[in-house]
């Protein structure tokens, strides 16, 4: 919990700088999600593997052009990276 927090008043005091390295950070880790995705062929788990992620970052991006309050725009890219991440250890590790 202190790792979340620590981000959330370092994306808060830095918002705006914030936005801008948070879709780029979204977009590398869903970009190399989708190449590990791909790489065993495109079939329709594939495929939908590929929403999965792309919802994740779809949801943070509609947040943030929403203008919501900044700490829900923190709390989507957070479990949106999250959700990435895990999801990317599962697809490298067992093969899901």
């Amino acid at each position: 919990m202190f790792l979340y927090y620590k981000l959330r008043a370092t994306f808060l005091s830095y918002y705006l700088l914030a936005i801008a390295a948070s879709i780029i950070v979204l977009s590398v880790n869903g970009s190399i999600n989708i190449m590990f995705n791909n790489v065993g062929g495109n079939g329709g788990t594939a495929l939908l593997e590929m929403i999965l992620v792309t919802m994740a970052s779809m949801a943070f991006l509609s947040a943030a052009l929403a203008q919501l309050k900044p700490l829900y725009v923190f709390n989507f890219f957070f479990w949106g990276l999250v959700f990435q991440l895990v999801f990317m250890i599962l697809k490298t590790s067992i093969g899901v």
